[in-house]
């Protein structure tokens, strides 16, 4: 085909346009690809925000409901209300590593709230294993003995928390990640991969001293503790009276994978509260 300047008109040979595609092929691969794993990146980290900021929030939540834990006080009456009054908080009631109880006017209405917090295993754990649910619960004091009131019903929570009752009494964290090994793919158990995050027992109880408590029992209506010994704590018989500091730690383990990684992230949430306890 001849252009009236009398040069040839040419267009892209077969190979040229199979070529071009393929490089505009390559470079859609290598976008698209680079799209997907911002896309992870970005649900991991909103994953791991929502958990971590659902944590801050339930701690804080206990640190303000420790601090109101025994108020109102018996000195701040005229003449001490009797233990049945709803005016009268007894302060820590019964507690344990993973569960704590206790009466105190939580949301200054003028009235004793009874307040709990225990840890289950998750719906999707075994019995006894984490990922676990801190739930609290928190209901206004009836007439009747301190011990004698019952539990309040549990309406708030936070979840996939993978520390329990500390040591070698901590429970299980369930499933398990693959992991590369020896140029083969393995399976870690997540109790061996995040072990680090189980060590800590969910509340850690302080007498006037410093010194810590251990609960002596399990059970949340515990009321007796022993004494870890050291060389400025030495051993002595110890009741719920003696605790006047609680430490909360909450670690959480988010649900999503981290594309970089391959692990689960992991987070962990610590704050400590004085309490006016009887």
């Amino acid at each position: 085909m001849k252009r009236n300047n009398g040069t040839t008109d040419r267009g892209f040979s077969l190979l040229e346009l199979t070529l071009v595609l393929g490089i505009l092929s390559l470079v859609l691969a290598v976008t698209m690809t680079a799209i997907n794993d911002v896309q992870k990146r970005s649900r991991v980290e909103e994953s791991k925000v929502d958990l971590t900021q659902e944590s801050r929030e339930f701690v804080e939540q206990s640190v303000r409901d420790l601090h109101q834990s025994g108020y109102p006080t018996t000195s701040m009456f005229a003449a001490a209300p009797a233990n049945t009054s709803i005016g009268y908080a007894a302060g820590l009631v019964g507690a344990s590593t993973t569960s704590i109880w206790f009466e105190g006017d939580v949301d200054g209405d003028g009235q004793v709230d009874v307040v709990q917090y225990n840890l289950i295993s998750a719906p999707t754990s075994p019995a006894g294993q984490c990922p676990c649910v801190l739930q609290r619960g928190a209901q206004a004091k009836t007439a009747g003995l301190p011990t004698a009131q019952p539990a309040p019903p549990f309406n708030q929570e936070v979840d996939s928390v993978i520390n329990s009752a500390g040591g070698a009494n901590a429970w299980v964290i369930s499933g398990s990640t693959p992991t590369l090994q020896g140029g083969g793919t393995v399976l870690v158990a997540h109790d061996v991969r995040y072990a680090s995050y189980k060590t800590d027992p969910i509340f850690r109880y302080y007498d006037q001293f410093g010194c810590e408590l251990t609960p002596a029992a399990a059970g949340a209506g515990n009321t007796n503790f022993n004494m870890v010994v050291t060389a400025t704590c030495l051993a002595a018989a110890k009741t719920v009276a003696d605790v006047r500091a609680v430490r909360i730690t909450v670690n959480t383990l988010s649900s999503i994978v981290d594309p970089v990684s391959g692990n689960f992230p992991a987070s962990s949430m610590t704050a400590s509260a004085r309490i006016a306890n009887k």
